[in-house]
């Protein structure tokens, strides 16, 4: 049975980028425009990762990762983020594993490598 990865982004292009990044790799992608429908999409279904985005329109993407980690014990996650200075506001918010906007296809695949081994 295939990884199975849920991406969580507000930008059409950057979920279309997601795709196109994993397209081949293996993994089962699921994507989701809105924090709300990450939200239900975690509590419904069974995921081995989380890609997040770190803000939406409608929430954050650290409160995702909350709810990814009451839904499922020992859940990974992995935070990108193209907020200026973000490093502290998410230290602060207990969330080390992240990546900055843009990022290079092989730092994602890298760190989605260790995020989930």
């Amino acid at each position: 049975m295939p990884v199975s990865i849920l991406v969580a982004d507000d930008e059409k292009a950057m979920l279309r980028l997601y795709l196109r990044i994993f397209a081949g790799s293996g993994y089962s992608i699921s994507t989701a425009g809105t924090f709300a429908e990450a939200a239900a999409l975690l509590r419904k279904n069974s995921y081995d990762l989380l890609i997040t985005d770190f803000i939406f329109p409608d929430g954050v993407g650290t409160e995702l990762i909350k709810i990814f980690n009451e839904v499922k014990a020992g859940s990974r996650s992995l935070l990108v983020t193209g907020t200026p200075y973000a490093r502290e506001k998410l230290a602060k918010q207990g969330v080390h594993r992240y990546i900055e906007k843009p990022f290079k296809m092989e730092l994602l695949l890298d760190a989605v490598s260790k995020a989930l081994w």
